[in-house]
């Protein structure tokens, strides 16, 4: 094949370096231990900068790509990159598998958010709060009185309490020590799937719904069952179906702004839901990460309804506040709050105090209820101009959709073919075959409505029509 020297314009260089080496390595030009280019030389051959390169092969080393060897150079790791020999032709023509590894790899690596219309998280100057410093400092003046204490099991009392009084406002009536922080959503659902669930037990889900959460259950050994999610909610009469053949003890949900459709729940469908679930001895684990951006957080929950009998509810501000707090919260009906306690405390032993009270700081002092507001307003401008927007592409803005983050668009094409050709034009994009336990084929689009650009809706647009 011949040479190219060109790198990819649509990452950050340092990315871009590595996604240049890693193919050639996937072509087979370096072969397992050996030696690739010097940094010198290949800063020469691209026309950059040494200090990039060695960002770029460091990146390479620290995912088992290559290895660095002092005073010799980077090597071609063997043990990560041996493989059946193929010809250079089929490597070439070999696309990356998508799948939620593939998909949460993408997040986190140096592609802009304005290339990512398939992320899920705001831009940083939609959640910055302008507060943020300086509740960090009042925090640090008191940190002599907690920073070399483990602090309380549960979390920081008045943060607990914060969300009780929250809770309330919102028609859902709980006491503090049914309160329990966690590293985010994810720490409560491992955490409530390890007390209800053994290996091999079914669990179900919406679908679509959360890839991540699909693939942490299944992670876990369990059976994950979606039921078909609509406008209203869950599909009763599947859902009854499952119940009765699977006996499953748990159902996990958004029930407001739901992922990735961004649709809430009809009162009836609750009542329905609700009433299986007091029938089979089972119980609803309820993310309510999205629910901060309805304004007044005035939508129906199940735990409004059950009042924590049935339903394990959490919430959490990695979303609208700042996604490194790792901040979660999670209520637990009373039989089982000591039982989850013992299963953090094995687990994590406490989370991170520090982090817990400047968010009680935040929120306390009015500052998260202003930024809010302003998110919400955000949200509700981009939504609208998606509404006008997509009908000029040929696709149809859901009918039913609220101001959450997401849209959730049928492109009436396989979006796993179109993500992989997205990606090779420098987008990132989320199929709709991840949101589903049995990935099997969609043709429907999670678009973050705070990322995706003018550009990227005439990229799709012609795609589509091609």
């Amino acid at each position: 094949m011949v040479e190219t020297y060109k790198l990819n314009p649509n990452l950050t260089k340092t990315a871009a370096v590595a996604e240049w080496l890693q193919q050639r390595i996937d072509w087979q030009i370096y072969q397992p231990n050996q030696r690739v280019p010097s940094v010198r030389k290949l800063a020469k051959l691209l026309g950059i900068s040494s200090f990039t390169v060695v960002q770029a092969y460091e990146q390479l080393v620290a995912i088992n790509v290559l290895i660095a060897k002092p005073s010799s150079g980077y090597y071609v790791n063997a043990v990560t990159r041996s493989a059946p020999s193929h010809s250079k032709s089929e490597i070439a023509a070999k696309y990356p598998i998508i799948d939620t590894r593939w998909l949460v790899q993408q997040v986190f690596n140096d592609i802009p958010l304005e290339r990512s219309p398939g992320a899920g998280v705001l831009p940083s100057d939609w959640v910055r709060n302008n507060k943020m410093e300086w509740a960090i400092r009042q925090v640090t003046q008191q940190a002599e009185q907690f920073i070399y204490d483990y602090g309380d099991i549960q979390g920081y009392k008045p943060l607990r309490q914060q969300l009780v009084q929250h809770l309330n406002v919102l028609g859902m009536q709980t006491q503090v020590d049914n309160v329990i922080t966690t590293a985010g959503i994810s720490q409560a659902v491992t955490m409530v799937t390890q007390l209800l669930t053994q290996v091999g037990d079914t669990v179900l889900v919406d679908g679509p719904g959360w890839y991540w959460l699909t693939s942490c259950l299944q992670q876990q050994g369990l059976n994950v069952v979606a039921i078909d999610r609509d406008p209203q909610g869950p599909n009763i009469e599947q859902m009854q179906k499952m119940f009765a053949a699977h006996h499953p003890k748990l159902y996990l949900t958004n029930s407001v702004l739901h992922n990735p459709t961004s649709y809430n729940l009809h009162p009836a469908r609750a009542h329905q839901v609700l009433n299986l679930i007091h029938e089979h001895d089972a119980y609803i684990f309820e993310d309510d990460l999205y629910g901060a951006f309805v304004p007044d957080g005035q939508a129906l929950r199940y735990a409004t309804l059950d009042q924590f009998k049935r339903v394990f509810y959490t919430t959490g501000f990695s979303k609208s506040m700042a996604s490194g707090w790792r901040v979660g919260m999670l209520v637990c009906p009373d039989p089982f709050i000591d039982d989850i306690l013992r299963i953090k405390t094995l687990g994590s032993m406490n989370t991170p105090e520090f982090g817990e009270r400047v968010i009680h700081k935040l929120w306390t002092q009015g500052e998260y209820r202003r930024q809010l507001k302003k998110v919400q307003q955000y949200l509700y401008t981009a939504h609208q101009k998606m509404r006008k927007a997509l009908p000029k592409i040929g696709l149809v803005y859901p009918e039913h959709t609220q101001a959450g983050i997401f849209v959730w668009v049928d492109t009436g094409q396989d979006t796993s073919q179109l993500a992989l050709d997205a990606y090779k034009d420098g987008w990132l994009v989320a199929p709709g075959q991840m949101f589903h336990p049995n990935a099997h084929e969609s043709t429907y689009l999670r678009l973050n409505v705070s990322s995706t650009s003018d550009e990227f809706l005439r990229w799709l647009g012609k795609y589509l029509g091609r």
